[in-house]
């Protein structure tokens, strides 16, 4: 009695799920998820598990580690020193500026402190050396075409209705790299191909700024000025600086469409 009991719970709880399923699909809560692999001709290899940089988990614009050119990770273990090194220096130089200060005990602002500053420095300073690669969407041309003047007033994170023909439409941040194009961070050798950057978002600059003390002097790029040089601009905050008022008010999507890069 008490197995036929519990199977009929079980399949109670079963039909239960199916129904709740058919529920969420029916009033568009769940949708399908899809995905899409490289392309053969993707040469970037994926770079993982670095202490010191946990947020790193992408393909960076790296020659492949493997002799036999098997595209393996990167990861601490063999990642080459030429780039951890100089790096692993930038942040403890950063920590002992801030130390010299008081810190955690007269704190420079009600909100945040410097554990917070270098936290931020250290995702910021992850982000711009370890450069992403990727692709865009298969059948998309939605992406920059060439990297924005020095002098440029705004990077367009959006194409208009009449270049479309249709609604407005958001751009990724990728912007091509040619063989013969100097690697945004100069400690990276080169890739020895042509791919395509996505710039990081201009918010993660800002989060430095917005964390840490005014002795410190970290400024940012301007989205009216030179930012979208080497940053994507309009994405999660406005052109003015307005947070949240950006484009698509996020670095990514919930289908996994990443507009520019934050970690």
């Amino acid at each position: 009695m008490f197995c036929k009991i519990r199977r009929r719970l079980a399949a109670q709880f079963i039909l239960l799920l199916n129904q709740v399923g058919a529920f969420f699909l029916q009033k568009k809560l769940l949708l399908p998820t899809v995905f899409s692999l490289l392309t053969v001709n993707f040469k970037c290899p994926l770079v993982h598990s670095l202490p010191y940089c946990p947020g790193i988990a992408y393909s960076v614009p790296l020659p492949s580690p493997a002799s036999d050119g098997v595209q393996s990770p990167y990861t601490a273990a063999n990642l080459p020193n030429q780039i951890s090194n100089p790096l692993l220096s930038y942040m403890a130089n950063f920590s002992t500026v801030l130390t010299t200060f008081a810190c955690g005990r007269d704190w420079y602002s009600p909100l945040v402190g410097c554990d917070d500053c270098e936290r931020e420095y250290r995702k910021w300073l992850c982000a711009i050396s370890f450069t992403r690669c990727a692709e865009p969407s298969p059948g998309d041309d939605g992406y920059t075409s060439i990297r924005a003047a020095p002098t440029v007033t705004g990077h367009a994170a959006a194409a208009s209705k009449a270049t479309t023909g249709g609604p407005q439409k958001a751009l990724s941040a990728l912007v091509p790299v040619q063989t013969r194009d100097s690697p945004r961070n100069p400690l990276l050798p080169s890739l020895g191909s042509p791919y395509l950057m996505l710039q990081p978002c201009l918010e993660q600059c800002n989060q430095v700024d917005r964390a840490c003390p005014p002795f410190v002097g970290f400024k940012c790029p301007t989205s009216r000025f030179n930012g979208a040089y080497s940053y994507g601009v309009g994405y999660i905050d406005g052109r003015d600086g307005d947070k949240g008022q950006g484009l698509t008010g996020s670095a990514q999507d919930r289908y996994g469409n990443v507009w520019c890069q934050l970690i």
